[in-house]
């Protein structure tokens, strides 16, 4: 099954890189900025570039733009044997062939995500020496698909902002005195600014599609189970996903088929894959998601307008109308829906608040479980240290901590898993939950729902260190759609994909929403509107540098 699966991406890869054959050699020009997975194996194969060449040239804009010039501040830490590993799988593209299409690809992974022997500090400067005994199970799918681990993304402090008491703020590639979006800040900005080919977020509340979002790049939320958690620091793992992050619809698939599969270690792993061979959807324990490009996708398609999320930054709303006629000229037919406000309060203001309170009652016992794999004994394996050392160290640091991750902190010392509460929580109100977003769908009859991501773009910074004052910023009170994605009995998938830019030069993005198991459907869905619109566009603060364009011979 997964030879199978890997030759049905290698053929999509080769048919998204030369739609036709030339019969005759021609001189191409491969460009770093903006490249994708079909560019590189393009070059790779006719011997222009390596793994170990682009390495070096991910590097080389890391240092510029992220140690420098803009500072970014996007990136954690490099991987120091990031060169050696490239090296390595040339040497097997030459000796053995490619394992796959991401064979000799960078990728970053948000840095709650464990890389043996690098830190996972969560975004904490208390986590400063937490090294894994091991991979992850993603980073060890990654490394057998033949990807390269380039480094660890900077993240919001436990999961939340994107600032963190390791290396403090991540500045928007478009615009430094604008926030990234969080949790997956760095991978969000690393990849807009073209620091590497690939990225992985987690997604609990936004953390995927909300960086994706205002850095102007395309990220799933996948349902959950369908990408394990095993070997990622827990935010809370009743909504906890992790997810691809890509610059194309087209990559964000290729990795897909790397990072979903079946995983024993993980309990919701276990229930999404046994309910989709349930449907029908899965004979085993992977998919190919690339069988979901379609530039036809949308015809015929039935796709819902969530007209009650049209109400924020005006030029929003219409970059998101512009969206809509894309669709529609793409062959869907649009279906306008008016949202009940009983629903409105319960999954987009008042009742996700007491969602996430309520499910935050399991953070203790999981973050505590999680911590056991370290053995170095700096790494305090308990909530009640984690508060000593952020009340009498970090607090007095050039980097102290959010007042969000303290309050989670404290909190989680006084709730558990054990009160009526919680249980009427799980047994009822998160049902309850995927019940009344099922019911949008068959009652309208449609086959995905649609709205601009958020209300504005995106926000000025502010932290613990420092505030910048953005007068230009158009604030919004409208309701914010992220969580409603995740905060229910079955996460349901959502992908963004870029809709253009607003007056400031800020990119925002659509967000397609699909039902449970409809992952691949909805990845369809958003080709075949990237492919109808193409308004990706990278940042010119962070320009090409030289030597980044190579030019070679085809045949």
């Amino acid at each position: 099954m997964r030879a199978h699966l890997y030759t049905l991406s290698l053929a999509c890869v080769a048919a998204i890189a030369s739609p036709s054959t030339p019969v005759r050699a021609a001189e191409k020009v491969f460009q770093l900025e903006e490249a994708t997975i079909a560019d590189i194996h393009e070059a790779m194969n006719a011997g222009a570039l390596s793994a170990e060449k682009l390495v070096e040239l991910y590097t080389a804009r890391i240092l510029a733009y992220d140690r420098a010039g803009p500072r970014l501040n996007s990136i954690i830490m490099i991987n120091p044997d990031a060169r050696a590993d490239a090296a390595a799988l040339d040497k097997e593209r030459l000796t053995k062939g490619v394992r796959g299409p991401l064979h000799g690809i960078p990728v970053l992974l948000k840095d709650n995500i464990d890389v043996a022997k690098l830190p996972t500090t969560n975004g904490s400067a208390v986590m400063k020496d937490a090294v894994p005994p091991e991979d992850g199970a993603l980073t060890k799918a990654l490394r057998n698909a033949g990807a390269i681990i380039l480094g660890k993304a900077a993240m919001g402090e436990f999961a939340g902002g994107s600032y963190n008491s390791v290396r403090g703020q991540t500045h928007n590639p478009y615009n430094t005195k604008r926030a990234t979006g969080g949790s997956s800040s760095g991978s969000g900005a690393a990849i807009a600014a073209n620091f590497a080919v690939l990225a992985v977020g987690t997604d609990t509340s936004t953390s995927v599609r909300g960086p994706s979002a205002y850095n102007g790049i395309v990220g799933l939320r996948p349902t959950t189970g369908i990408v394990t958690r095993a070997g990622i620091a827990p935010k809370n793992l009743n909504f906890d996903s992790a997810g691809p992050m890509a610059r194309t619809v087209a990559d964000v698939a290729l990795m897909m088929n790397a990072l979903a599969f079946a995983d024993p270690d993980d309990i919701k792993s276990i229930e999404a894959w046994g309910e989709m061979k349930k449907r029908g959807a899965s004979g085993g324990d992977r998919l190919d998601f690339t069988q979901s490009l379609d530039r036809g996708a949308l015809k015929g398609r039935k796709i819902g307008v969530l007209r009650d999320l049209f109400n924020g930054d005006p030029e929003i709303s219409a970059l998101a109308e512009k969206a809509l006629v894309s669709m529609r000229e793409a062959g869907a037919t649009i279906v306008d829906i008016r949202l009940e406000p009983s629903f409105i309060e319960m999954h987009l203001r008042g009742g996700i608040r007491k969602m996430r309170d309520l499910s935050d009652y399991r953070f203790r016992a999981d973050w505590e479980d999680y911590l056991k794999r370290f053995n170095n004994p700096n790494v305090p394996k308990t909530v009640a240290e984690f508060i000593r050392i952020y009340e009498t160290e970090i607090s007095q640091s050039p980097l102290p901590v959010e007042a969000s991750v303290m309050n989670l902190l404290r909190t989680s010392m006084k709730t558990s898993t054990s009160a009526p509460e919680y249980k009427d929580f799980i047994e009822n109100l998160m049902p309850r939950s995927t019940a009344e977003k099922l019911a949008v769908f068959e009652k309208h009859g449609v086959d995905a729902l649609v709205h601009p991501y958020v209300p504005t773009f995106a926000t000025p910074i502010t932290n613990p260190v420092f505030t910048i004052e953005d007068p230009s910023f158009v604030k919004s009170d409208a309701p914010v759609p992220a969580t409603m994605a995740g905060y229910s009995s079955v996460g349901f998938p959502s992908i963004v994909i870029p809709m253009g830019f607003g007056s400031q030069g800020l990119p925002m993005s659509i967000a397609i929403f699909g039902k449970p198991y409809e992952d691949r459907q909805i990845i369809g869905f958003a080709y075949a509107y990237e492919q109808a619109s193409k308004l990706r566009r990278p940042s010119k603060l962070v320009p090409p540098l030289a030597g980044e364009s190579i030019a070679y011979q085809t045949k």
